[in-house]
Protein backbone atom coordinates (compact mmCIF):
# COMPACT_ATOMS: atom_id res chain seq x y z
CA UNK A 1 0.00 0.00 0.00
CA UNK A 2 1.12 3.68 -0.72
CA UNK A 3 0.62 6.13 1.04
CA UNK A 4 0.02 9.93 -0.75
CA UNK A 5 0.98 13.01 1.08
CA UNK A 6 -0.69 16.77 -0.29
CA UNK A 7 0.42 19.39 0.75
CA UNK A 8 -0.85 21.58 -1.58
CA UNK A 9 -4.41 22.46 0.41
CA UNK A 10 -6.10 23.53 -2.46
CA UNK A 11 -5.56 20.78 -4.73
CA UNK A 12 -6.55 18.42 -2.21
CA UNK A 13 -9.89 20.05 -1.73
CA UNK A 14 -10.47 19.19 -5.60
CA UNK A 15 -9.58 16.11 -5.02
CA UNK A 16 -11.66 15.35 -2.33
CA UNK A 17 -14.84 17.63 -4.12
CA UNK A 18 -14.47 15.52 -7.14
CA UNK A 19 -14.47 12.15 -5.28
CA UNK A 20 -17.49 13.06 -3.60
CA UNK A 21 -19.09 14.53 -6.99
CA UNK A 22 -18.39 10.63 -8.05
CA UNK A 23 -19.90 9.42 -4.96
CA UNK A 24 -16.52 7.30 -4.52
CA UNK A 25 -14.36 7.28 -1.72
CA UNK A 26 -11.35 9.55 -1.96
CA UNK A 27 -8.53 6.81 -1.56
CA UNK A 28 -10.51 4.97 -5.04
CA UNK A 29 -10.50 7.90 -6.58
CA UNK A 30 -6.87 8.70 -6.15
CA UNK A 31 -6.00 5.26 -7.23
CA UNK A 32 -8.10 5.69 -10.31
CA UNK A 33 -6.62 8.97 -11.07
CA UNK A 34 -3.42 7.26 -10.92
CA UNK A 35 -3.96 4.50 -13.06
CA UNK A 36 -5.09 6.51 -16.12
CA UNK A 37 -2.14 8.47 -16.03
CA UNK A 38 0.33 5.57 -15.32
CA UNK A 39 -0.66 3.24 -17.18
CA UNK A 40 0.58 -0.32 -17.35
CA UNK A 41 3.60 -0.85 -19.90
CA UNK A 42 1.72 -3.86 -21.09
CA UNK A 43 -1.47 -1.87 -22.26
CA UNK A 44 0.78 1.14 -24.18
CA UNK A 45 2.54 -1.10 -26.45
CA UNK A 46 0.08 -3.73 -27.45
CA UNK A 47 -0.30 -5.44 -31.37
CA UNK A 48 -2.17 -7.55 -33.40
CA UNK A 49 -0.58 -10.84 -33.47
CA UNK A 50 -0.26 -11.68 -37.42
CA UNK A 51 -0.17 -15.27 -38.67
CA UNK A 52 2.74 -16.47 -40.57
CA UNK A 53 0.01 -18.45 -42.50
CA UNK A 54 -1.44 -15.72 -44.02
CA UNK A 55 1.43 -13.52 -44.91
CA UNK A 56 4.07 -16.10 -45.97
CA UNK A 57 4.93 -17.01 -49.01
CA UNK A 58 6.89 -19.93 -50.55
CA UNK A 59 10.06 -18.10 -52.74
CA UNK A 60 11.04 -19.93 -55.73
CA UNK A 61 14.16 -19.38 -57.62
CA UNK A 62 14.71 -20.58 -60.90
CA UNK A 63 17.66 -22.15 -61.89
CA UNK A 64 20.56 -21.03 -64.64
CA UNK A 65 20.36 -23.00 -67.98
CA UNK A 66 23.40 -24.97 -66.54
CA UNK A 67 22.39 -26.06 -63.00
CA UNK A 68 19.42 -27.34 -60.91
CA UNK A 69 18.09 -25.77 -57.94
CA UNK A 70 18.56 -28.99 -55.55
CA UNK A 71 22.60 -29.06 -56.62
CA UNK A 72 23.35 -25.36 -55.73
CA UNK A 73 24.83 -24.55 -52.28
CA UNK A 74 24.52 -21.26 -51.08
CA UNK A 75 26.65 -19.00 -49.09
CA UNK A 76 29.36 -21.98 -50.08
CA UNK A 77 31.95 -19.19 -49.92
CA UNK A 78 31.15 -18.55 -46.08
CA UNK A 79 33.66 -20.19 -43.74
CA UNK A 80 33.42 -18.01 -40.64
CA UNK A 81 29.43 -17.53 -39.67
CA UNK A 82 30.22 -15.11 -37.09
CA UNK A 83 32.60 -12.54 -38.48
CA UNK A 84 30.04 -12.98 -42.00
CA UNK A 85 27.01 -12.20 -40.20
CA UNK A 86 28.44 -9.43 -38.02
CA UNK A 87 30.07 -7.66 -41.91
CA UNK A 88 26.48 -8.23 -42.86
CA UNK A 89 24.78 -6.17 -39.94
CA UNK A 90 27.79 -3.54 -40.19
CA UNK A 91 27.50 -3.25 -43.84
CA UNK A 92 23.16 -2.64 -42.95
CA UNK A 93 23.75 0.18 -40.75
CA UNK A 94 26.53 1.96 -41.85
CA UNK A 95 25.42 1.75 -45.51
CA UNK A 96 29.38 0.66 -46.52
Amino acid sequence: MLTVKIKDKRLEERITERAQRFGKNTQDYVNELLAIVLPDAQDVLSFKRLKAEDYGYVMNFEAESNEAVEDTTPFSEVTDTESYTKDLRKKAWRKE
